[in-house]
């Protein structure tokens, strides 16, 4: 509805940045989101030794139950310190019992499997337990893992940590994570026998100027690492520990998840006894408490598998959305490296993806860059408003036409003129994306700098650079990646534009819009005074105005388009893409990388997703293929390219060798078509009615059968051959033959008993065709 009344200036133009300062892309009250601690010190010490007690003593805590279960621990003769708790004391083998019933309730296929006979016979044999089983017992699992061959290759590689897992511990510092989430101690450990470490209470917000001193002095750590938080990536006794765990789990005791080395051992084995929904919620509750969320920032490769392990849709997603414009960011390079480096471009340290999730982030990856991509073309196009559909513009290019159409001197300079003038506005909006890429602003350092506090909590000093030094070395498409391009581009559209203000056009570089406008008007006046009829044209009535004639010649009406409205109509525009960078209902908020543009479109980038994480693929693999274009001819079959052929009638091989002399002469081949057009193709006896038609499956059709008696060939034998089909033309030339040739052909053919033999059923028959494939290149 527009807006009148008094005082009305004009339309409203809306509000282009969301300016928030240090704030920038976090949600309200999301800022310092820190949660009170779950547990005091020593409410964490002493949970942590009960639960060791019960580790050693399990065989006391499951007591009950049908199943009888072994799990074998490393004897280290030599070391047998190397194998103790946080209390020095060893682990020993265990045996204890579990109900078959818990086990079949989690759907497990594994445990369904190891309760069935066949694993059951062999178990029994080596435990030696063959009808010697306790009371109470009917089955027995052996949960040992093997100690040699291609099955412990496997799951050492599965349960090994990453770097990032081991390290998680120093989130507790650099996140304000609560300890008891991510401070707890491996199974193996030598915390009573070294030498105390004082960490700090409180080192944030970190200063990015710190980390560039440390770069310099070749320094890389903020704090020193206990020698207990130095762990191995593999621990045999953490293998046992967590099979012991899961079990509890599955019998209904409490287990701890108190850090990220524990809670990926649970995942990867709860994946190994195909259990996820045994651990599900507890770990969904451990990712998702207050600041651990940025365990999602900082390691999304780790959490995204968590997240496709257990179907956790909101971790599935911020994990992928950082993954995909992480990745997207390198693709756009105007000159990308061979391989992905060790970091990303903003300097985090990249992990490890399975080749399935490392394809789908490829894949929304090259998606998000052809997207940026099209926005950038756009905001450089000069013909940029024309898609926009603004009525001020489109009524200066309707002006334009008129004016192309006109003859003479004032014409043509009126032509110029209104030109200039429009590719002066349109240069409003290109210049504004040039400083911004350019970098010829001034009024983003408090935010850059925030910016860098945060990415100085998980990017390592010998990695760090500031954001203003990696933004200069990115192009506009890369720029464009980044959530802040998008909120100065519309900080600089917000001193727009029109009214009031200076072109900063070439030919009419800081003249004043008005001026410009006046001077159009002026010059299209001259015009209509050289030719007094086109007050009479109705198509140049829309451009006079109301007043009185002058010397008997109507006026162009002033001004001539308001600049005001194309303003407004240009901002509401443009307001999308200055805005595309708001996530106002992303959850978890994902503060720490509110650098990166991580509104993915759910239509193009994020359909990749399976089907529970809100994406598309339904596992079939069809949300990877192109969609096949609609086509005026058919392929012949599934595959990655289409093939085009034609399909002819055969002759009668008692005909004389001459026609299959001919068409071998033909040297036809097959061809492929792999861009947007297929051609009719039907491999061996297929038969078409015409090649630039297909037949649709459900559509009745006369028969295809040809013979040499029947009148349908007789038909097709003398038709016109359609222009453009060499083979039916050279087909056409040798059909030329007259029935008496016919016989004689049929006369000198042989009357040995081959011939029964030749017309077989094996070989031609009155219902076979002769398909000839020839290269063929669509028009």
């Amino acid at each position: 509805m527009p807006i009148t009344g008094k005082g009305y200036l004009g339309p409203k133009r809306p509000a282009m940045s969301k300016w928030a300062g240090i704030h920038f892309n976090k949600p309200a009250g999301m800022q310092d989101d820190v949660p009170p601690r779950l547990m005091a010190s020593f409410e964490i010490r002493s949970t942590r030794n009960l639960e060791l007690y019960r580790i050693h003593s399990i065989a006391f805590e499951l007591s009950e139950g049908d199943t009888l279960v072994f799990i074998d621990y490393p004897q280290n003769q030599k070391h047998p310190t190397r194998q103790t708790d946080c209390n020095g004391i060893t682990y020993k083998s265990q045996e204890f019992r579990v109900h078959s019933e818990n086990l079949l309730k989690t759907n497990s296929a594994k445990f369904a499997e190891m309760l069935g006979p066949t694993y059951q016979f062999r178990v029994q044999r080596r435990r030696k337990l063959v009808n010697k089983l306790p009371t109470g017992i009917k089955y027995v699992l052996d949960l040992t893992p093997p100690s040699e061959g291609d099955e412990l290759v496997c799951q050492v590689a599965e349960l090994s940590l990453t770097p990032g897992i081991i390290n998680w511990w120093g989130a507790s510092i650099l996140h304000r994570v609560d300890s008891w989430l991510v401070c707890g101690h491996d199974d193996v450990c030598t915390c009573s026998k070294s030498a105390p470490v004082k960490l700090p209470v409180d080192i944030l917000p970190l200063d990015p100027e710190r980390l560039l001193r440390m770069k310099a002095q070749s320094e890389d750590d903020l704090y020193e690492t206990p020698d207990y938080r130095r762990i191995p990536d593999y621990c045999p006794i953490r293998h046992r520990n967590g099979i012991i765990r899961l079990l509890m789990l599955i019998e209904g005791k409490p287990a701890v998840l108190d850090s990220a080395p524990r809670v990926w051992t649970m995942l990867k084995l709860s994946k190994e006894f195909d259990c996820f929904s045994v651990i599900r919620d507890r770990v969904a509750q451990w990712i998702m408490h207050g600041p651990n969320t940025r365990f999602i920032e900082v390691l999304p490769e780790e959490a995204l598998q968590i997240a496709y392990n257990l179907e956790l849709p909101e971790v599935a997603q911020a994990a992928f959305r950082i993954l995909v414009n992480e990745l997207a960011l390198e693709q756009a390079d105007s000159q990308p490296k061979k391989g992905r480096g060790q970091t990303t471009i903003f300097g985090r340290r990249l992990g490890d993806l399975p080749d399935e999730l490392s394809n789908i982030v490829q894949h929304a990856a090259r998606e998000l860059v052809a997207r940026i991509s099209s926005v950038t073309a756009t905001l450089q196009n000069p013909e940029m408003f024309d898609y926009w559909d603004i009525k001020e513009w489109n009524q200066l290019r309707a002006l334009e036409q008129l004016l192309v159409e006109e003859s003479g001197v004032s014409a043509e300079f009126a032509l110029v003129e209104l030109r200039n003038f429009m590719e002066a506005l349109v240069q409003e909006i290109v210049s504004s994306v040039n400083r911004v890429i350019s970098n010829d602003i001034d009024r983003t350092d408090t935010l850059y700098k925030s910016i860098d506090q945060d990415r100085a909590s998980y990017v390592q000093a010998r990695d760090f650079e500031t954001i203003s030094t990696i933004k200069r070395r990115l192009n506009i498409v890369q720029q464009f990646l980044c959530s802040f391009t998008y909120n100065e581009f519309a900080w600089e559209l917000d001193t727009l534009m029109f009214c009031g203000g200076l072109s900063k056009h070439h030919k009419s570089m800081a003249l004043r819009y008005e001026d410009l406008e006046r001077e159009v008007s002026r010059a299209i006046q001259n015009v209509v005074n050289d030719r007094p009829i086109l007050d009479y044209t109705d198509a140049w009535a829309p451009y006079f105005g109301q007043g009185a004639l002058e010397n008997g010649i109507r006026q162009i009406r002033s001004p001539l388009i308001r600049l005001k409205e194309l303003e407004c109509s240009v901002c509401v525009a443009i307001l999308p893409i200055c805005h595309s960078w708001v996530r106002p209902d992303m959850e978890p908020p994902l503060n720490i990388t509110r650098h990166l543009l991580l509104t993915l479109n759910n239509e193009s980038e994020m359909k990749f997703l399976p089907l529970w994480a809100g994406g598309c693929d339904d596992g079939t693999g069809g949300v990877f293929e192109d969609q096949i274009p609609l086509t005026d001819m058919g392929p012949n079959g599934p595959g990655p390219s289409f093939h085009t052929g034609f399909s002819l009638p055969s002759r009668s091989s008692s005909v004389c060798g001459s026609m299959i002399e001919d068409l071998a002469e033909l040297r036809v081949r097959s061809s492929t078509v792999t861009d947007y057009e297929s051609l009719d193709v039907h491999d061996s006896i297929s038969t078409v009615y015409h090649p630039d038609r297909v037949i649709a499956d459900d559509v009745s059709v006369a028969s295809s059968s040809f013979t040499m008696g029947a009148s349908d060939y007789q038909d097709a034998r003398f038709s016109v051959p359609v222009e453009g089909q060499g083979i039916a033309s050279a087909v056409d030339m040798l059909v030329e033959t007259t029935d008496s040739e016919i016989q004689s052909a049929t006369d000198c053919a042989p009357a040995s008993d081959d011939d029964t033999d030749f017309w077989n059923d094996a070989s031609d028959s009155e219902d076979s065709v002769m398909t000839i494939e020839e290269n063929h290149t669509p028009n």
